[in-house]
């Protein structure tokens, strides 16, 4: 008989979440759940794209437009009219006279785009475009804010304040956005020695990056003339601190490093005095980029293996549901590949830039996780485990008993003893809930009916020989098969039910 399990101790959760990472880490990236709609590219004079980051814009009729950046400037594409060609809307040059410094970050607020970039061109800084003309007449360049040398990031709070990171300064520069026209200088804060990577803001709270300063740092913004430091998480080990987001509850932070081997991580900061590292996660090429969070899903640019999309309901057990390689050449873990995310689309689009292969637009049909505990009491063999059939994903039995988390939906399984397959069998995993499964590989099994038809005859002795000959059998048919149980195919189990049929 089979025992349900229900356990939920440390124990429990550490197998899931090492043979999650095993199994992630190694398997082979499979698309799936996202199906692309458009691919478009965007190529310089040297054969490298160089596509950097991407955000969205809905103008007063719904259409939607996808903003990106690639080495010379700024490229916006009508996604909604023709999502399978987006079209042309803009090409803004950028400050060009350091090629070399093309990473571009964007923003938008009340109709106006906001763009930084690392470039050392005579109109470096902030360039303001106005995209209220759109969709009737083109968008409008409006000014250059040249109060920053150089930018890699920015970030616009709901109460119009940009939080500028200054490349060349120690400082986050915070600028008012009232009159997009003439931006003006706040304040400024961090002294942090160019370690500033990435800021969020959410609620009067600033998380800020900060790179080789190998920290997340949290202060209150609440007074701009006044702001204070609350707490600096330091991962264990942490790498390069590249980036984070807030789920819309201020419940979770979840934060990249940048940093081969360093897993994106998602922390509990619902009390600031007692932050606690709840789960992780990492994607075949161990080097994640950005992330954003919609609802319970984190979209992660993740270099070579493309875009990856998680689920966090359970922030202890994050669960992979969607994956889309964008960057064929390989998945070495280098800094080539997809650069950023857009979820927030009102279409539901999705839209990724990949360094080298431009602008991908996907349509996602959301899928949660779900969670399957499986005891396997009777079958205990240290050589079994279960191989999925969705991104070749496998999972070793731990002391009998599976606990993993898996895209909800019907998903499909081998049962694997021996390297020979048992059964295949199938689970309806339920969005974001447990279910319990005791399930029993077939054990009964008459020696000599191989195919189970029930009797012996000259069919079964085929198969015997097939095996013999080395054609591979199921594990069932290779224990009928085996007469005299002495593990191996022979003439002798030949010989064997030869005489069983003779005696019948």
């Amino acid at each position: 008989m089979f025992i349900i399990d229900v356990n939920f101790n440390m124990k429990s959760k550490l197998i899931l979440f090492y043979s999650t990472l095993f199994c992630i880490a190694f398997s082979n990236p499979v698309n799936y759940n996202l199906s692309l709609v458009s691919n478009t590219m965007y190529q310089n004079d040297n054969n490298d794209f160089g596509i950097s980051d991407v955000w969205g814009y809905t103008d007063e009729t719904g259409i939607e437009y996808a903003i990106f950046g690639y080495r010379y400037g700024t490229i916006i594409l009508d996604v909604s009219s023709d999502p399978s060609a987006p079209m042309e809307k803009m090409n803004l040059i950028g400050p060009s006279n350091n090629d070399y410094y093309y990473h571009r970050d964007y923003k938008v607020y009340n109709d106006f785009l906001y763009i930084v970039n690392e470039m050392t061109g005579s109109d470096v800084g902030m360039q303001v475009v106005d995209l209220s003309p759109l969709p009737y007449n083109d968008p409008l360049y409006v000014t250059t804010y040249q109060n920053i040398n150089q930018s890699h990031n920015l970030w616009i709070d709901p109460s119009g304040y940009a939080f500028v990171e200054h490349v060349n300064g120690d400082n986050i520069h915070i600028v008012d956005l009232s009159n997009p026209s003439e931006p003006t200088y706040e304040n400024s804060f961090g002294n942090l020695g160019n370690g500033c990577h990435d800021i969020y803001t959410q609620n009067n709270i600033a998380y800020v990056s900060e790179g080789w300063n190998n920290r997340f740092s949290i202060y209150d913004i609440s007074n701009l003339n006044n702001i204070n430091l609350i707490t600096s998480i330091y991962p264990q080990a942490g790498g390069y601190a590249h980036n984070a987001w807030v789920t819309d509850d201020s419940q979770f932070l979840v934060t990249t490093e940048e940093t081969v081997g360093k897993t994106v991580k998602i922390w509990d900061i619902s009390n600031f005095n007692n932050i606690e590292l709840m789960g992780e996660y990492l994607g075949e090429n161990q080097l994640a980029h950005n992330v954003h969070i919609k609802d319970n899903l984190v979209y992660i640019s993740h270099y070579t293996t493309g875009i990856k999309i998680i689920d966090i309901y359970n922030p202890n057990d994050p669960v992979e549901v969607a994956a889309y390689d964008t960057y064929l050449d390989n998945d070495a873990p280098t800094f080539h590949g997809c650069w950023g995310v857009y979820p927030y689309a009102e279409n539901n689009y999705i839209y990724a830039t990949d360094m080298q292969y431009g602008l991908f637009v996907f349509d996602f049909d959301v899928v949660g996780a779900g969670w399957l505990s499986i005891d396997v009491e009777s079958s205990a063999n240290s050589n079994a485990y279960l191989q999925a059939h969705l991104n070749n994903k496998i999972f070793m039995i731990e002391e009998n008993n599976f606990y993993f988390g898996f895209p909800s939906g019907l998903q499909v399984f081998d049962y694997i003893v021996d390297g020979q397959l048992v059964e295949t069998i199938e689970f309806n995993i339920v969005e974001h809930e447990i279910s319990y499964y005791n399930y029993m590989p077939p054990e009964d099994y008459q020696l000599g009916d191989v195919n189970n038809d029930g009797s012996i005859s000259i069919l079964d002795i085929i198969i015997i020989v097939n095996g013999i000959m080395g054609e591979e059998l199921e594990y069932l048919e290779f224990l009928s098969a085996d007469l005299n149980e002495d593990g191996i195919l022979n003439v002798l189990d030949v010989i064997s039910i030869v005489n069983i049929i003779l005696n019948n």
